[in-house]
């Protein structure tokens, strides 16, 4: 049974009407093409709409008891493209679950999204909450930094990230251009808990190790502010890796970053919701891979 919705339009317009030549003008339709499409819907029906006469066209008993549900099936209709309208013009809002010190991109990643109509939402969370709310849909895509450990997410590669050698002023090798590991690996290093930054750790960690060095642990790591505080005050000389793109943008009393050699590099990661539409995660890779060079 195929059954048009113009069919059910002109079917109750005549219900209406209960003449074919008033059902024409109000719908703007040749009388002809009303009467074979009513003619149409009866033979899809098997049943009898109206009882026409020379004179007369009224409902039969089969089109009076039709008549509610095809009104209901229009209105369903209406309330569809309706819906759909309030749906074209509605502003599209993305959830990012991110970590910390991004320095300038996270700013540029937002302003990049606003430009084209995108609300950007930023949640601050663990890496491994991350990966968990966006394999289980509760946030569209999130930031990772290291190897990503799931095949339930979409993986794009959006950029490295170097680390440089934040320290005290007063420590032994602040006056230095570059350092080695080696030299390093003589003083504590401020790490944060392997939960907040598992990516890290692995960095530092094996490193040191392929050098025959293991972590000399100081003072945890919490906030930059709250860290480069302690360090620059902290009667032991110690050290902490920072990202040079959030290094870049601060600087603080008391504290001098070094370049270390060989290079530190951590690769980040976007990670998106299989369920996320292709053109919302290609925006998003754009606004990531863009933001480096705001």
């Amino acid at each position: 049974m195929a059954i048009e919705l113009r069919q059910l339009r002109i079917f109750v317009t005549a219900a209406e009407e209960l003449h074919f030549g008033r059902t024409a003008e109000r719908l703007f339709l040749p009388q002809s093409v009303v009467s074979e499409q009513i003619k149409r819907l009866e033979r899809s029906l098997g049943v009898v709409l109206f009882d026409r006469t020379r004179r007369s066209v009224q409902l039969s008993v089969a089109g009076a008891a039709l008549l509610p549900h095809a009104r209901r099936v229009l209105e369903t209709e209406i309330a569809f493209e309706a819906a759909a309208a309030s749906l074209k013009n509605k502003p599209t809002v993305l959830t990012l679950g991110v970590g910390r010190g991004y320095g300038r991109r996270l700013p540029a990643i937002l302003q990049h999204l606003a430009h084209e109509g995108i609300t950007l939402q930023t949640i601050p969370l663990t890496p491994a909450e991350r990966t968990r709310q966006v394999e289980e849909g509760k946030i569209d895509a999130a930031l990772l930094r290291g190897r990503v450990r799931t095949h339930a997410v979409e993986t794009t590669h959006i950029w490295d990230e170097e680390l440089v050698a934040a320290m005290p002023v007063t420590h032994p090798l602040a006056g230095r251009n570059t350092v080695s590991l080696e030299e390093l690996a003589q003083s504590p290093v401020s790490l944060a808990d392997r939960r907040t930054n598992p990516a890290l750790h692995d960095l530092i960690e094996g490193a040191l190790a392929s050098r025959g060095l293991a972590v000399n642990a100081g003072i945890p790591f919490t906030t930059v502010e709250a860290t480069f505080a302690q360090l620059a005050t902290h009667p032991a000389a110690m050290w902490t890796p920072v990202f040079t793109g959030y290094e870049a943008e601060h600087s603080y009393a008391g504290i001098r970053t070094v370049r270390i050699d060989p290079p530190l590099t951590l690769p980040a990661f976007l990670i998106t919701a299989k369920t996320l539409a292709q053109r919302d995660r290609n925006r998003l890779v754009e606004a990531c891979r863009g933001s480096g060079s705001q």
